[in-house]
């Protein structure tokens, strides 16, 4: 609810607008900056999902206006967004380290965000490469200046900071911390409470909270035993991260990374470390898992590519974005499960 105020005041818009502005028109700075913006804004809170959502419309239009690539800036957006989400007080990130307490396998918030950021940002600095994003150096195009802050706005920048400053050092919970400022900006008049409200994902949600008690009855049925087994005889102690890696980014090509693919397959990491005789570390099948199967989700099947579909300006061909996007999804899949497989390897993470 907190940063559904943030979105509704226009607090995080004006705010990625004089950000975008200091770029003085270059599109090499515009596309930059539209990954780092998304990177930091779903890591101060809001998540992937609410900074593709606020950024995407943004960036694709100013893209399609400046005859820039639309998938490299839609591929940067979304990587941009996802490298922020695990952070430890945004919504997935939450979801990924409480996993990872309620399985017995540690504290690895910072453990999962930082692995996932240097995934994304080498992946992304490649894939900028590849495309050819360095040749519009020297390009410009026309960027709107921002309108100065408001007394919500500010007030609700205050409070973002607090929130921070709070979590990180005054060891808050993310979630109480979060309601307590988003009252104290109702009473300031900072934000509609009826819109803030409708604007919380609760679809997300419930499909968490749906997927939750799911796993809880297979559980208790004995399907994570089942998954377990299957799991240890098809991997071994060098193989597990490559494997775990793929099978987790091929899911959340089609299903959701919070809300299936996590819960689906953290529950199995402790015992499947101990068939493979502690060969692979809990933690490291728990990280694998986390940013595995959060890279892929720019596919158009799952929910960060579906946001780019929907925030494409009229006229531009949808089937051809379609296509191209599956593609960068298994190309993603490819680098993760591989660098990820490598690090193992090299005993970087353990």
């Amino acid at each position: 609810m907190f940063f559904s105020i943030a979105k509704i005041n226009g607090t995080l818009e004006n705010l990625s607008t004089m950000i975008i502005y200091r770029s003085k028109g270059s599109k090499i700075k515009i596309q930059i900056i539209f990954f780092v913006l998304s990177l930091g804004l779903a890591s101060i809170g809001p998540g992937n999902i609410s900074a593709a959502a606020l950024l995407l419309p943004i960036g694709l239009a100013i893209a399609y206006q400046s005859n820039m690539s639309l998938l490299l800036m839609s591929v940067l957006i979304i990587q941009g967004s996802i490298a922020g989400g695990l952070s430890p007080i945004a919504p997935n990130g939450i979801v990924a380290l409480e996993l990872a307490r309620l399985n017995n396998v540690g504290e690895l918030g910072i453990s999962i965000y930082l692995l996932n950021m240097i995934s994304i940002v080498i992946f992304s600095t490649l894939f900028f490469i590849a495309m050819k994003g360095y040749k519009m150096n020297g390009q410009k195009t026309e960027v709107s200046p921002p309108l100065p802050f408001t007394y919500e706005q500010k007030l609700t920048l205050l409070s973002i900071l607090v929130l921070i400053l709070w979590v990180i050092f005054g060891k808050a919970h993310v979630g109480f911390a979060g309601f307590t400022l988003a009252v104290g900006l109702f009473f300031l008049k900072a934000g509609n409470q009826q819109q803030a409200v409708q604007h919380v994902p609760w679809t997300t949600i419930l499909q968490i909270c749906g997927a939750a008690v799911l796993i809880s009855v297979v559980g208790e049925l004995g399907g994570i035993q089942m998954m377990t087994d299957f799991l240890a005889k098809i991997t071994n102690g060098q193989t597990a991260v490559f494997i775990i890696s793929i099978l987790s980014g091929t899911m959340a090509t089609f299903a959701s990374a919070v809300g299936v693919v996590m819960p689906t397959l953290i529950p199995t990491t402790v015992a499947l470390s101990e068939s493979l005789n502690f060969a692979v570390s809990p933690a490291v099948l728990t990280m694998t898992i986390a940013v595995a199967s959060h890279m892929t989700t720019m596919s158009p099947l799952s929910v960060m590519g579906a946001l780019a579909l929907g925030s494409l300006p009229a006229g531009v061909d949808e089937k051809k974005l379609f296509k191209k996007m599956y593609i960068v999804a298994f190309i993603a899949l490819a680098f993760v499960s591989t660098f990820l497989g490598l690090l193992h390897r090299l005993g970087i993470i353990k």
